[in-house]
Order: C-alpha cells, then sequence, then structure tokens
C-alpha cells in the first residue's frame, strides 16, 4: 500500500509539474511581433545572430527610445550606467579590456555584474548591436547569448533585448521563466527614464 501511494504522489508531482510546464509554455516573447525585428528575423544590416548561437530565440522585450540607434547602442554598452535602469541591478559592474589589443570596449571585454557573473562581448557594433556570451549558468543553458539590436524608427529607435537559449536543467527552466520579467522591468524602466515606450 505504501508503495502504491509514493508512486501516486510521484505522479501528482509529475502532473503538477507537467501543468505548469504546459501553461507556460507559450513563449516568453513579450513583445509585439509586428513592430521592429519579427521573432523569426535574426539578422539585422551585418549582424547575424545565428553566427554566434543556434539556440531558439527565448525570451524579447522592445522598448521605442526618442534617441538616435547609436545613442541607443551607447546605452547598452554603457555598463557603469545599468544600475539606473537594470532589473535587477547589478551589485558591482567591472569592464575588462585586457584581452583586446586596443585596450578599447569590444568583441572580447569581459563584464562582471557580481561574483561568478561573467559576460564576454562576442560582437559589438556601436551603431547597431551588442551580443554578449554569459560564462555563469552554464551547466543550465546552452548556447546561451544576451543580444542587443537597435533598429531606426521614425523619431528615433527600437532596442531589442534578447535572448537565446536552450535549457538543460530544471534551475536554468526556472530562470528562463523570470527572464522576460526582468527584461520587460529594465525596459519600462529605460522608457520611463528618456521618454520611451515599452512595445
Amino acid at each position: 500500500m505504501k508503495r502504491v501511494l509514493k508512486i501516486l504522489a510521484g505522479l501528482i508531482v509529475v502532473a503538477i509539474v507537467g501543468a505548469l510546464g504546459f501553461l507556460s509554455f507559450s513563449p516568453t516573447l513579450r513583445s509585439d511581433p509586428d513592430v521592429g525585428l519579427s521573432p523569426e528575423m535574426h539578422a539585422f544590416g551585418d549582424v547575424d545572430v545565428r553566427q554566434f548561437t543556434h539556440a531558439p530565440l527565448g525570451a524579447e522585450v522592445k522598448v521605442f527610445l526618442p534617441i538616435p540607434p547609436a545613442d541607443a547602442v551607447a546605452l547598452a554598452s554603457g555598463f557603469d550606467r545599468y544600475p539606473e535602469w537594470v532589473a535587477p541591478p547589478p551589485e558591482n559592474v567591472v569592464v575588462d579590456n585586457s584581452a583586446r589589443d586596443t585596450g578599447d570596449f569590444g568583441a572580447g571585454s569581459l563584464v562582471s555584474y557580481q561574483e561568478g557573473e561573467t559576460d564576454e562581448i562576442v560582437y559589438y557594433d556601436p551603431n547597431v548591436a551588442m551580443i554578449a556570451e554569459p560564462r555563469w549558468g552554464l551547466a543550465d543553458f546552452e548556447g546561451h547569448r544576451g543580444v542587443v539590436i537597435v533598429t531606426p524608427a521614425e523619431g528615433g529607435s527600437i532596442m531589442h533585448m534578447r535572448r537565446y537559449f536552450e535549457t538543460t536543467s530544471l534551475r536554468g527552466w526556472m530562470m528562463s521563466r523570470m527572464m522576460p520579467m526582468f527584461m520587460e522591468s529594465s525596459a519600462a524602466n529605460l522608457a520611463e527614464l528618456y521618454g520611451g515606450e515599452v512595445l
């Protein structure tokens, strides 16, 4: 009897987890697919995200900012100002450009947000995009890339904040559920600071 109860309890847990997974399986893309780049588009100009990862687009938010694209990219790469708008705010941002011959920011730079959380910048175009490869969560995600692509729009630009990834653990799956919420909060903070709008 105890064995049967254990099996039933296990089935109930599996059913609950399965139901939660089904309910939240809907795409975590929080942005309007008819504005800016569609979820099926992974290239803009010379930037092709598929050169850096083949993982699916797992999360995206878009924010209209009444500033030129180059200024929007500067916001995304202005790590010293991240505590003003990124959610949750990073504890202590440190940028290391020592791997670059020129010593300035670009592909090869390392950005640490707190102990154990470092990204490597793998692509940077100050007018269009920045792509980062997280060095954290390696056991939880495959092909994980943080991508910012900025497209021109009437009266300003649209910043597309994207996360590409495959989850490989329960912890990764749980983190992937929170990503869109953090990204949406960041976009809302940017919109408030610069008089923009989350799309």
